[in-house]
């Protein structure tokens, strides 16, 4: 019987192998080596790396969307493959771990492996974007009082973007940089904010994208506007803040309560091995053990959610 699971074993392992070789784009190799190229040459003028305005997000797909909001789009064909690597793997793992302890789920784990192991990827690049997200929000404050401060000195919003792109910081610097590259190449004026409001999908972002927006319909004072908007967003900052500090206990709470029956388990393990190994060994008891592991992570995600609050 265990030889039987082995063999599917290997045969998954070979299709994965062979799904990964087909799936690679024909022009991924190229793009990755004119892309080290460039690294080369901007490491060479001690030149900042240039943003790929001609590479957009993706539209319906979840994983182009998500790369364009952490910065990676370029390296979409190269996540791409990663993903599925990725992937792979977790079905590899979890079938190993599978076979040392229970070989009848050996087929079970290597898909729930796949899932887990693509979900793990994509939760990786959603933190790597909300990261960066973050980063812009803090920074925009500053960046409307920039703003501010160029209109009603006169500038057109086009030398605002100017402006930014050349004194800011990154990475909302970046953002700015290339919506005004779109603009000086011919790109609308509403399509080139509309597509920063995707990349930099926050509501305060597309707040201020409408006001920009309404100003050039129907006429406004836009630096009031935009000055509105930023002292709306420090309040709520503040607010934030705040409301971290009344939570701070609540998220430690969970917290413990969430680990304490892993680390009840392990410490029993660690100072009484005989009162817990006759439980492992049962292949039932493994099954009810994992049953109980998932229910345990859905407790402790539902624990953290109810702690987290979004100002």
């Amino acid at each position: 019987m265990e030889s039987i699971f082995i063999w599917i074993f290997l045969v998954v392992i070979l299709v994965g192998v062979v799904a990964i070789r087909f799936v690679r784009g024909p022009w991924s190799d190229e793009l990755l080596r004119l892309n080290q190229h460039r690294k080369k040459m901007n490491k060479k003028f001690h030149d900042e790396e240039e943003v790929n305005i001609f590479v957009t997000a993706k539209q319906g797909n979840y994983l182009g969307q998500k790369l364009a909001q952490a910065g990676m789009e370029a390296k979409y064909e190269q996540m791409k493959t990663k993903w599925i690597v990725t992937s792979v793997v977790g079905g590899i793992v979890f079938c190993g771990v599978s076979l040392f302890y229970v070989p009848e789920l050996a087929v079970i784990a290597f898909v729930v492996g796949m899932f887990a192991g693509a979900g793990g990827f994509i939760y990786y690049i959603g933190s790597l974007a909300k990261q960066r997200q973050s980063k812009i929000m803090e920074q925009l404050p500053q960046t409307l009082e920039t703003m501010v401060s160029s209109l009603r000195a006169g500038s057109p919003v086009i030398e605002v973007f100017k402006v930014l792109a050349e004194t800011g910081t990154e990475p909302i610097r970046g953002e700015f940089k290339r919506g005004l590259v779109s603009l000086q190449l011919g790109k609308a004026f509403r399509d080139a904010m509309q597509e920063m409001s995707t990349r930099i999908n926050t509501p305060d972002f597309k707040l201020l994208a409408q006001a920009i927006f309404i100003s050039q319909d129907v006429g406004g004072n836009l630096a009031d506007v935009i000055a509105t908007i930023s002292d709306s967003i420090r309040e709520r900052f503040k607010l934030r803040d705040y409301m971290n500090a009344l939570t701070a206990q609540g998220k430690m709470t969970a917290l413990f309560i969430g680990c304490l029956p892993y680390i009840i388990t392990l410490f029993t393990y660690w100072v009484s091995p005989g009162y817990i190994i006759p439980f492992l060994n049962h292949p039932i008891a493994r099954i009810v053990l994992f049953v109980l592991v998932g229910w345990e992570a859905i407790g402790f995600f539902l624990l953290m959610k109810m702690t987290t609050f979004e100002v």
